[in-house]
């Protein structure tokens, strides 16, 4: 019998870290160039097609499902809202402190965070009462696109990455060179074809205003985030596995910190563009804004770590902050 869990590996931290920076960098060139799909050379807005889906997929690899089942419902929620909703909420007023007087939607701004709580919770609601879990996987999709959540409109868009990662620890061991290169090929002639209107952010699939087109852009960008980001993970696995990139592995020490990554990263950024606005001075020369943007964003990382390791210690701010706790 196959395992229902997959225990925490290095290659799918280091996947998270990867992530992260893609996030942190797509971010960063925004500001410092004043534009809100800036053209990077290195893609066309590509980073927008995997991103976000490669850290659902990571999350689904992870995804322990008789656990959440043992769990009471009560408890598991008390500690979804306390590791998703409570950093959440306190970085958001940190960002406003950081963008005022600008002010941005409480459940828009991190919209990852609470599009994760909420398929968690739904998961866990159904798996409540039943117990086959590609039953639970349809069901929970379903739910999700039938539901007026509006802010929330992403949540529909995230739950099925979730479920390919769970699915994708059945097949990740077989997939090698060979099918990873078929992947590679496959999200090529997938990204040729990419617009960034067909994103979430431009094109968010609303079962009461369903059109041909949003069903075709919906199933286009799944099927690209699922390529792209299956062919991420299989190469960081495949990389993490071979004695000639041993040095990878150091990234993954940083996979536990991403949460806090992703929440002070807004607000850096919005300290960052309020400097942009203060000076006047935009970057927005493909290439340029490419390097430039990257080197703050590597800044930005090695600066998170580091207010990691000074507050981690500190048990209170660690849960306020989502911050993970130093072990005793």
């Amino acid at each position: 019998m196959e395992k229902e869990y997959m225990q925490r590996k290095d290659y799918i931290d280091i996947c998270k870290v990867v992530a992260m920076f893609m996030v942190t960098w797509a971010h960063c060139a925004q500001q410092i160039s004043g534009m809100m799909f800036p053209k990077l050379l290195v893609s066309k807005d590509a980073f927008i097609s995997v991103n976000m889906a490669i850290f659902m997929i990571a999350s689904g690899l992870v995804m322990n499902l008789p656990k959440m089942r043992s769990t009471p419902f009560w408890e598991f929620f008390y500690s979804k809202v306390l590791r998703l909703l409570v950093p959440m909420t306190i970085w958001y007023f940190l960002l406003m402190m950081a963008l005022y007087p600008k002010r941005l939607d409480y459940w828009e701004t991190y919209w990852y965070l609470s599009a994760m709580f909420i398929c968690l919770i739904t998961i866990r609601l159904l798996a409540q009462v039943i117990t086959s879990t590609f039953v639970i996987c349809l069901l929970s999709i379903i739910v999700l696109l039938i539901m007026p959540f509006l802010e929330f409109e992403r949540s529909c868009y995230m739950m099925p990455f979730l479920w390919v990662g769970y699915a994708l620890r059945f097949l990740i061991n077989r997939i090698d060179n060979k099918v990873l290169l078929l992947l590679v090929a496959l999200y090529g002639i997938l990204y040729y074809y990419w617009d960034v209107r067909y994103s979430i952010y431009n094109c968010p699939f609303r079962i009461c205003d369903v059109s041909q087109n949003s069903i075709l852009f919906m199933i286009y960008r799944f099927v690209i985030g699922s390529v792209g980001s299956i062919a991420v993970i299989s190469l960081i696995r495949i990389m993490v596995e071979s004695d000639r990139f041993k040095w990878i592995k150091i990234l993954a020490k940083y996979g536990q910190y991403t949460l806090v990554f992703y929440t002070m990263s807004f607000v850096l950024n919005a300290m960052l563009a309020r400097l942009m606005w203060h000076i006047g001075v935009y970057i927005t020369i493909p290439g340029l804004l490419d390097f430039v943007s990257c080197i703050i964003s590597l800044f930005m990382m090695v600066l998170m770590y580091n207010f990691q390791k000074i507050v981690e210690n500190k048990n209170v701010i660690c849960q306020l902050l989502g911050v993970i706790c130093r072990k005793s």
